[in-house]
């Protein structure tokens, strides 16, 4: 080939490598550029640089040795090809590529240099390793929910148990069920005849299905369990069923703590620590709630119609009250809180009617009507005396913590690693002798480090700052005046989302007294009541005391400089290296084998029972760990006793657990028809913002005292329904009228009601009386009469119709509306689940129907609901 034609091939081949897709270069045998392509300088970030000409090596100063080696040999006719391999880069970050590199030639046996084919793949890698994270958090997030699958194949009969659902069942990994015993896992009577019937119907008519049922494992344990589970269908056929499985014990605990805090938030709520009071624009006050009767011990009576300075305010505060506000605001303190939209939080001292005086703190803003005109003030207050008394309580222990700091020549310190702050306690500054208001750095504490620690000190901080962990470290430090001292440091590592560290949390000791007790150990060892062996990191005996010589048969200089394994039974001795350099890597005081059987062999080869209390000792020949060792042969004897003890005792916990199970279902009551009062209220404070006369406001103030009356009276009533539960198991019934429970219905919801204009009708005539819960009744009424309100059409004026009735011997309640509707097609198998929504409503929680549902069926009775969407829906109650 002429060398004409060389150089037009040269020149085609640089076209095509410019112009390819693909990152390509191609390089003479210098290793220097060519030619590249527009994707290769995308990839490599090298937009703006001069490449042709340039070395390879130099524009990547990271490429290894091997790497070149390897250029060497393609130089020479072989070729390189990776699928993926990590390119570390100059900068530190880490570039995932594959290549192909292979010479080009000139002519034929003549090389005139490599082309290198590569291309970026890591963002695959990226996704890869986010798809194994996410896997691996299911993972771990299935096994803390401890939640498994399980599958049935019905062509085959086998039955498949995951993990999780063989650890639930107490049975080994690979146990296999039979189709036919399987279910005689579940707990006789309601929760077998359960799962049969869900999972029966399941294959017939392909209803999935989602059950809480009683378990009793291969080892006999009673636990609570959650089934899900659906059928697979083939031409009409159910071949099969899947589904998972969930231990819900704890969930059942937790149900019961939820209703202990219930329980508790009455308390507070009932305590009436919290006062309302408000005033017209004259000052002259017009409302007092129950809380602040509670509070002042006045009547509201007695208040109404006063001013608030003149019965109860400090009048010193008053006046610094005053005089903060006219500073800020001019002349008229509460017109410069309207038109700011601002509110005035203080302390206050109140005098209650006897004269005693409380501290609380209050909220005061500015009430303003429609127009934007002042027409009075709130006031809210609650007692925080209890709070000022904890914090001063909060200041006496942080000073006695300083205290004890001082007596144990102990600091407190952070380094923020980001910004290199440190922060010292007080007695740290007198550790180092250094003034208090010393800014500190790093450095700071590193200028104290004895010279010949400072490279000791430096290796570890390096080493805690890579692997995130720090050990404790014992160095000495040199102060200004030349005194020395020892001190110990501890710390935690924190690190953010990334796992990058960014902050050193930890305490400084000066030691140096205890370093001079050193001297002392051994003298103290021999006094030990126990066996005492003291081993260094390479497991060799340094030292040991006249009790372990005793309990071992050797003599102190037949162990010494042996190795530890001497002392330990063969079919543990294997295992004990790896276990020691496990607590050498992290060392802490702690009990050996937590949980487990240990045994020490003697000189005659006698398993002796044994106790191991293990504690690491910082010296200058390195950290040693001292063993305490007490033969425990006779606590062996003591500790069947102890286990029968705990047996009697799990018993009557669990007769207790059985005795508070039916205070659960008042959690629910609670927290959710609480809700409804509450909104009412926010709802009529609204309308009585926009009410434009006296009148409507009277009105309006009548309803909100109704509405609060009924949410105290269901707060009684709960309170006491709970205390009667709390003393008798069963369920208090009582003859309620219908009639009666509407009109309270209404009133609650009577905020609702005005502001949607709802037209409600209901008809008792035919069944005027029930002999029911009343809490429940109220509850089911509440529930269905305001989600009728709150998932209204917004086409129409909700109108709601209440009926009851017998039919067929059966008591009947109905409830219909002409709201939005619920696809029962596609929501009608979950209409009544817990935390189930159905339409985007902010309010939507997804537990009134599931609770109403409950309600009802433990009296015996079922709920269905018939709906059509954009037409309205009819819920349904058989009492029977």
């Amino acid at each position: 080939m002429s060398k004409k034609d060389t150089e037009r091939r040269e020149q085609y081949n640089k076209i095509f490598i410019e112009q390819a897709p693909t990152a390509i270069a191609m390089l003479d045998k210098n290793m220097r550029y060519i030619a590249v392509s527009q994707r290769w300088i995308t990839d490599y970030k090298m937009e703006g640089k001069e490449i042709i000409g340039q070395s390879h090596y130099d524009l990547f100063p990271e490429i290894g040795e091997d790497w070149k080696a390897n250029h060497q040999k393609c130089l020479n006719g072989a070729i390189d090809i990776c699928d993926e391999a990590p390119f570390k880069r100059a900068d530190g970050t880490i570039q995932w590529i594959y290549w192909d590199v292979r010479p080009w030639y000139i002519s034929e046996g003549e090389i005139g240099g490599l082309l290198m084919h590569t291309g970026d793949i890591t963002p695959q890698k990226e996704s890869e390793k986010e798809r194994a994270r996410m896997i691996q958090i299911l993972d771990k997030t299935n096994e803390v929910a401890r939640i498994g699958t399980w599958e049935v194949n019905l062509s085959t009969n086998e039955v498949y148990w995951s993990k999780m659902v063989c650890e639930i069942h107490e049975v080994p990994e690979n146990y296999r069920p039979q189709l036919e015993t399987a279910i005689n896992f579940y707990k006789e009577g309601e929760s077998r005849e359960t799962i049969q019937r869900v999972v029966n119907e399941a294959m017939l008519t392909g209803q999935p299905y989602d059950v809480e049922v009683e378990l009793v494992t291969a080892k006999g344990t009673s636990l609570w369990t959650r089934a899900i589970g659906s059928g697979e269908f083939i031409d009409e056929k159910c071949v099969g069923l899947s589904g998972i499985f969930q231990d819900i014990n704890e969930g059942k605990l937790a149900e019961q703590a939820l209703s202990n805090a219930n329980a508790e938030l009455n308390a507070i709520f009932n305590s009436k620590s919290v006062a309302i009071i408000t005033t017209d624009d004259k000052g002259v006050i017009n409302h007092f709630n129950h809380g602040a009767e509670y509070l002042l011990g006045y009547s509201a009576s007695e208040i109404i119609g006063t001013q608030i300075p003149s019965v109860f305010a400090n009048m010193k505060e008053v006046e610094r009250f005053r005089q903060d506000l006219s500073q800020k605001y001019g002349k008229y303190p509460l017109k410069g809180l309207a038109e700011n939209n601002e509110f005035d939080v203080r302390e206050w001292t109140y005098i209650k009617k006897d004269g005693s005086k409380i501290t609380v703190q209050v909220t005061i803003s500015a009430i303003k009507d429609t127009h934007g005109e002042i027409t009075g003030s709130l006031t809210v207050a609650s007692d925080i005396t209890a709070i000022k008394n904890a914090e001063i309580e909060l200041l006496r222990k942080n000073q006695v913590l300083n205290f004890a700091e001082r007596l144990s020549m102990i600091g407190n310190w952070q380094w923020n690693t980001t910004t290199n702050e440190v922060i010292w306690s007080s007695n740290l500054y007198k550790i180092f002798n250094v003034d208090i208001e010393t800014r500190l750095t790093y450095d700071t504490y590193f200028s104290f480090v004895h010279p010949e620690d400072k490279e000791m000190v430096t290796n570890h901080v390096q080493y805690s700052l890579e692997e995130k962990k720090f050990p404790d470290l014992l160095h000495r430090i040199k102060l200004r005046d030349g005194t020395v001292k020892n001190i110990q440091l501890l710390a935690e590592i924190m690190t953010d989302d990334a796992g990058e560290v960014i902050e050193l949390v930890g305490t400084c000791q000066d030691v140096t007294e205890q370093r001079l007790q050193e001297i002392k150990f051994r003298g103290l060892l021999e006094s030990a009541p126990d066996a005492m062996v003291i081993v260094n990191e390479a497991g060799k005996i340094n030292m040991i005391n006249k009790q372990a010589e005793k309990l071992f048969g050797y003599s102190a200089k037949e162990l010494t400089d042996k190795s530890v394994e001497i002392l330990i039974p063969e079919a543990y001795s294997a295992k004990h290296p790896g276990h020691r350099s496990d607590f050498f890597a992290n060392p802490k005081t702690r009990d050996m084998g937590e949980g487990k059987e240990l045994f020490g062999i003697n000189k005659k080869g006698k398993l002796i029972p044994i106790q191991i209390s293990l504690s690491p000792l910082t010296t200058e020949e390195g950290v040693l760990v001292s063993a305490a060792i007490r033969d425990i042969t006779s606590h062996k004897i003591a500790e069947g006793k102890i286990l029968k003890a705990k047996e009697e005792l799990e018993v009557f916990a669990k007769k207790l657990v059985a005795q508070n199970t039916k205070l659960a279902d008042f959690t629910q009551i609670t927290s959710h028809n609480l809700r409804a009062p509450v909104s009412n209220l926010n709802s009529l404070l609204g309308f009585y913002k926009l009410a434009q006369s006296e009148e409507e406001r009277e009105d309006l103030f009548q309803k909100f005292e109704s509405v609060i009356d009924h949410l105290t009276l269901t707060l009684n009533t709960l309170v006491e329904a709970l205390n009667i539960r709390k003393n008798n198991n069963e369920d208090r019934l009582e003859e309620i009228e219908f009639n009666s429970v509407m009109v309270k219905t209404q009133e609650i919801l009577a905020g609702e009601i005005m502001g949607t204009g709802a037209v409600i009708k209901s008809d008792f005539s035919k069944l005027p009386y029930i002999a029911y819960n009343k809490i429940y009744l109220e509850s089911i009424f509440l529930n269905l009469v305001g989600n009728a309100l709150k998932y209204r059409s917004a086409d129409r004026v909700p109108e709601i119709y209440v009926t009851s009735g017998i039919e067929n011997g059966k008591k009947f309640l109905k409830v219909t509306d002409n709201g939005q509707g619920i696809n029962l097609k596609r929501h009608g198998h979950k209409l009544f689940g817990l935390n189930k929504v159905f339409h985007r409503h902010p309010d939507a929680r997804g537990i009134g129907l599931f609770m109403t549902k409950t309600q009802i069926e433990a009296h015996g009775g079922s709920i269905s609901a018939e709906s059509e969407v954009n037409v309205g829906t009819t819920f349904s109650i058989n009492f029977n």
